[in-house]
């Protein structure tokens, strides 16, 4: 597909200039003719290449433009305009230009007749199957706006949810990154040089402390396999990519559920996406069997997606949703019982807004006492690791005396 710019007079003789996505210039005019316009100049568009661009298409869009977006797009709707004129607003006004090119397209395909829906799924880069079933549920629902804002809502929970993991784990990683680094500055700096001025003092005849020896030996072992030390990001790298892939999901995730707080807290975490994504789907009018398969794919962790897969199956046979749950000893008794009074009372979505709400807080409790006692172990070990190092290299000073005799 190409893009073509093009000038054009309706009926009373006013002039229009856009652009418009086509195989070929014919197509444009023909199109437009039908539609009563007059084209006086049509040229194809020349796409200049921005590095900017091509970065941001390696990513999806984040989570803070897709919850102003969906805000705006209320707003815009709300106020009376139509669809393709609220995104060609916020088109105009997006800073991401990536996401603008994906609007753009939106827009296009909504112009020729596919529905918001249908158009964006065409985009799995900027909108998921989450926001896609909320958009398709508003649009014969006839509440598109309300949905929208409820999409909003959702993003801005799953924002500060994410910000919370992150904190969670940005503290260990830089004090284990600077840790790590005040060891190798000492190992393959420091150490040497006391190394030299023990062995030209002692003219190489004198024995060190064990701890000395070994701590030196340490240090040339590094300086002669330091080029290894550059493998530790590909490492790095690549054990992150195996552990975003199907494998990597179906072989640790497991592990990940047992590892002490961590485990717990990754339970959490999937839980309350879980319980926030159905509620908000079967709020807004979208099928249990659908809201449960959308809702699978928001939980981080495999093995509750397969827990969540074999619910929709039993429900899907006539059973209620409490009842497979909680033969997947997945999900805690608190869950579970809930869910079976949200049943009985016809409340589900309330009930699984307030599991949500539940979890978040005790998200934020497990996060707060993590960092109470993770600081102080962290210090305790980097004042540890420097410690033996600096021990191990003023030992020999202990028995200068000696060593002078």
């Amino acid at each position: 597909m190409k893009t073509f710019v093009y000038t054009a007079k309706d009926s009373s003789g006013k002039v229009i200039h856009s652009q418009v996505e086509a195989d070929n210039p014919k197509s444009v005019v023909e199109a437009l003719r039908q539609e009563g316009f007059f084209v006086t100049r049509i040229v194809e568009k020349r796409r200049v290449f921005n590095p900017f661009v091509f970065i941001e298409r390696l990513f999806k869009v984040g989570l803070k433009e897709l919850t102003i977006f969906s805000r705006q797009f209320a707003l815009l709707l709300n106020a009376g305009l139509t669809l393709s004129e609220a995104i060609d607003t916020i088109e105009e006004q997006t800073q991401n230009n990536s996401f603008r090119e994906i609007l753009h397209r939106v827009k296009l395909d909504i112009q020729s007749g596919t529905t918001l829906a249908a158009s964006m799924q065409k985009q799995p880069r900027a909108f998921s199957l989450f926001f896609v079933s909320m958009v398709h549920a508003g649009e014969i629902g006839g509440a598109l706006d309300a949905i929208l804002e409820r999409v909003a809502q959702f993003y801005e929970n799953e924002l500060e949810l994410k910000n919370k993991v992150k904190s969670a784990m940005v503290y260990p990683i830089t004090v284990t990154v600077f840790a790590l680094g005040i060891s190798l500055f000492m190992l393959m700096y420091i150490v040497p040089q006391f190394a030299a001025f023990y062995s030209d003092f002692s003219g190489g005849q004198a024995r060190l402390p064990a701890l000395t020896r070994k701590m030196m030996d340490l240090s040339d072992w590094l300086l002669a396999k330091w080029p290894w030390l550059l493998l530790i990001p590909l490492f790095i790298i690549l054990f992150v990519k195996f552990r975003n892939s199907k494998w990597g999901h179906i072989l640790l995730d497991p592990i990940v559920l047992r590892i002490p707080i961590f485990g717990p807290l990754a339970r959490k975490v999937a839980i309350t996406r879980f319980t926030r994504t159905f509620g908000t789907l079967t709020q807004s009018g979208v099928p249990i069997l659908e809201a449960l398969e959308v809702s699978k794919n928001t939980a981080s962790n495999n093995v509750i997606k397969r827990a969540i897969e074999y619910t929709r199956e039993r429900i899907r046979e006539g059973e209620t949703i409490h009842g497979p749950m909680k033969r997947t000893k997945v999900f805690p008794p608190l869950v579970t019982n809930l869910i079976s009074v949200g049943e009985e009372a016809g409340n589900l979505e309330e009930i699984l807004f307030k599991i949500s709400d539940y979890y978040d807080a005790e998200i934020d409790a497990t996060i707060r006492a993590l960092a109470s006692l993770i600081e102080p172990i962290m210090i305790v070990v980097i004042g540890s690791i420097v410690g033996v190092i600096v021990v191990s290299l003023y030992l020999p000073i202990f028995n200068l005396v000696n060593i002078i005799q």
